[in-house]
């Protein structure tokens, strides 16, 4: 992805199939408050992450269209151990192959299920790029975003277990009280 000033992909639509045959490349930005539903998911949603969206006319080894796409920024994710932010480096690669609409599933490649090296997806004639990408982000975050080396804070530590050996009776202190009886 290059240095220079880059188009906003925002409102851009392409009819996929035409992109692959025709070997088409669109390369820009999304903002970050653009992709709705991975702003839900975002700290601060603020930034963007840069794009690049190549045609294949011929993907190989899957024997049709596809579609490759790379995605790259950080976002800031909430760590779900201390709460604070924790960022998120995003390194998309992905390869699309590009199933007509109409197809019968029977023509969806059994391998697709079993390799890595691409998934398919439905042809569209208006494939939004905004949602695909934003589709494919959502995909590549993790389930429990978490800092490496993340450790709750002292003074939550000691006030969580003061308060729990104050207020819960062990539940072994019941089977004592009915053994003196």
């Amino acid at each position: 992805m290059s240095s220079r000033e880059e188009q906003d992909l925002a409102g851009t639509v392409i009819d996929s199939l035409k992109f692959a045959a025709d070997g088409g490349c669109i390369t820009g930005k999304l903002a970050l408050t653009s992709l709705s539903r991975l702003a839900d998911v975002l700290v601060r949603p603020t930034g963007s992450l840069q794009c690049e969206l190549t045609g294949v006319p011929e993907m190989g080894g899957a024997g049709g269209p596809g579609l490759h796409l790379r995605v790259s920024g950080r976002v800031g994710l909430q760590c779900q151990h201390c709460l604070a932010e924790v960022g998120f480096e995003c390194a998309i690669d992905s390869r699309l192959l590009l199933i007509p609409s109409g197809a019968p599933e029977e023509s969806w490649p059994a391998d697709e299920l079993e390799s890595d090296e691409y998934d398919a997806m439905p042809a569209s004639r208006e494939l939004s790029v905004l949602e695909l990408v934003e589709e494919e982000v959502l995909l590549a975050l993790p389930i429990v975003p978490r800092h490496a080396d993340c450790l709750l804070p002292a003074a939550a530590l000691v006030g969580a277990g003061a308060e729990i050996e104050e207020s819960v009776p062990s539940p072994f202190a019941v089977l004592a009280g009915l053994k003196k009886h």
